[in-house]
């Protein structure tokens, strides 16, 4: 079940600092320069990701097989690490195969929280199961600065709660939301480094044309511009999740967004999947991204299409939106001035 990877370039214009400082919940203690000078993009050397979102490991049955091709292809790679964007697996005995299957690979490797992932048990309890110390947390790799958010929380009798055992199937205005105590932490997190930063989260901080993005988002955004008007240079260059099962980009106050699609499937709604409710896609979607401090940000996605009878077929009345695939992207930064 694949397809042949696809590949594109395009640049971007950034100036950054050299140096990996590796950090737990926000803390940053060195920088080796200020990404302001020229001569460290001499010396800058490319990240590689591997990126992977909603396999949906228990709903969908061949889950394990779409992970096991981007374990196959991503370790063929030299990444600096890959990352699953959420609704990876229950914290299930019958969710081991797929975490095992995720440790298999050799390097590094960093989870992103979905609400499916809180289906069948506690938000402690998924991240025990994938070995997440924390629910939020952020990193350094080479030059850039890696922020992962939680956006698995609801809104009752004005309390932020934890998603947990599927209790978020709720109105949408009161779920997918970013409590206050991690909005002030990313605002914290993101002064203390001297780093271009990449956000990544499971629910959109852009729109979508559904209307489901997170709630917070615009919280969320200003702390992003917030960040990028107190700095001479462009802090957040980018935000990338899942959740929405995808394939998107949109571009707000100079930050890039990506909404990366599924592994998997798109869901339709009964009546209109080739699998149930699922439209399923024929062969597994991931990508690798390229983040070139000297001037790139390039994705190399996955072309499929849409198992039959697809959604067009079966009149779905959001068709024509609707996509089997990742599309190779670059995009253009350039430095603030």
């Amino acid at each position: 079940m694949e397809s042949k990877d696809r590949k594109g370039r395009r640049k971007f214009i950034a100036k950054l600092g050299l140096g990996t400082t590796a950090l737990g919940l926000g803390t940053i203690n060195t920088f080796a320069f200020s990404p302001k000078k020229k001569e460290t993009n001499l010396k800058s050397q490319p990240v590689n990701v591997g990126f992977i979102t909603d396999v949906h490991h228990g709903f969908c049955k061949d889950g394990l097989q779409r992970l096991q091709v981007f374990i196959d292809h991503a370790s063929r790679r030299k990444l600096d690490f890959i990352i699953q964007g959420g609704d990876f697996c229950h914290p299930t005995p019958e969710g081991n195969e797929c975490i095992d299957l995720w440790n298999s690979y050799p390097g590094e490797k960093y989870h992103v929280l979905g609400n499916h992932d809180m289906d069948k048990g506690t938000k402690q309890q998924a991240m025990d199961f994938f070995g997440m110390k924390h629910n939020y947390y952020s990193f350094d790799k080479g030059d850039f600065h890696f922020v992962v958010m939680d956006g698995n929380y609801i809104l009752e009798d004005g309390e932020y709660k934890d998603y947990g055992n599927a209790n978020f199937y709720i109105d949408q205005p009161n779920r997918s939301l970013v409590n206050p105590e991690q909005i002030e932490w990313l605002r914290e997190d993101l002064a203390k480094t001297d780093k271009q930063c990449i956000i990544i989260s499971h629910q959109a901080f852009d729109e979508i044309w559904d209307g489901w993005s997170s709630p917070s988002r615009f919280a969320v955004r200003k702390v992003i511009d917030d960040a990028n008007n107190r700095t001479d240079f462009q802090k957040v260059i980018a935000c990338f999740c899942g959740h929405h099962h995808v394939d998107d980009h949109s571009f707000i106050n100079n930050v890039h967004y990506f909404q990366m699609n599924s592994a998997s499937y798109f869901y339709v709604g009964e009546g209109y999947g080739s699998d149930d409710s699922r439209a399923m896609y024929e062969d597994s979607l991931f990508a690798f991204l390229t983040l070139d401090p000297r001037g790139t940000i390039n994705i190399e996605g996955r072309e499929s299409k849409f198992v039959r009878p697809t959604p067009a077929e079966k009149n779905h009345p959001d068709a024509p939106r609707l996509s089997a695939s990742i599309s190779d992207r670059t995009e253009i930064f350039s430095e603030k001035r």
